[in-house]
């Protein structure tokens, strides 16, 4: 029994060292995730964390923003988030407006298409200083990444130029 204890005591030290480290090693699904947000970089995407709509509960999802071009003069500030049902009076079906505050009508029809190109686990779309995102779960893979790098580059140059605020002459001036 007594030339067990060493054999013992040399497999518990073992695992003492080999357990913490292995349980930081990133896991198959963050190494995915971290591959597919470097895929956005490359594509020229910024990602940034943003808490999930209120409907949806707590918690955070990813931003994919495609940046403006020209970011002068635009009327940001505004989003559409998933909500939990399909209502008439939303924006489109389960999107509507998050705060009340809502895009410019020229942007509406690039903004019912954007919406029809999305994955299933897009949650949110935002207009800000970052330029136009989509926030979704990443659970869609590579195909969801696909379809919202692919959404945003098609949809992005419409929405922006149906956002630029017109400089308003003064009638009488000059």
């Amino acid at each position: 029994m007594a030339s067990w204890i060493p054999i013992f005591a040399i497999i518990l030290a073992v695992v003492l060292v080999i357990g913490p480290v292995m349980w930081l090693k990133p896991s198959a699904r963050d190494r995915k995730v971290a591959a597919m947000r470097q895929s956005a970089a490359t594509a020229g995407l910024k990602v940034q964390m943003q808490p999930l709509p209120e409907a949806l509960g707590k918690g955070t999802a990813a931003t994919y923003f495609s940046q403006w071009r020209n970011p002068r003069r635009l009327a940001t500030g505004w989003g559409l988030e998933l909500k939990r049902v399909e209502h008439e009076m939303h924006f489109d079906g389960r999107w509507d407006w998050r705060n009340g505050r809502t895009a410019p009508e020229a942007a509406r029809p690039a903004l019912k298409e954007l919406i029809a190109m999305l994955p299933a686990d897009a949650t949110a779309i935002f207009a800000n200083d970052s330029g136009l995102g989509v926030q979704w779960r990443e659970r869609s893979g590579d195909a969801g990444l696909a379809a919202v790098t692919q959404a945003l580059a098609e949809q992005r140059p419409l929405i922006e130029e149906a956002i630029r605020q017109v400089a308003r002459t003064e009638p009488g001036l000059g």
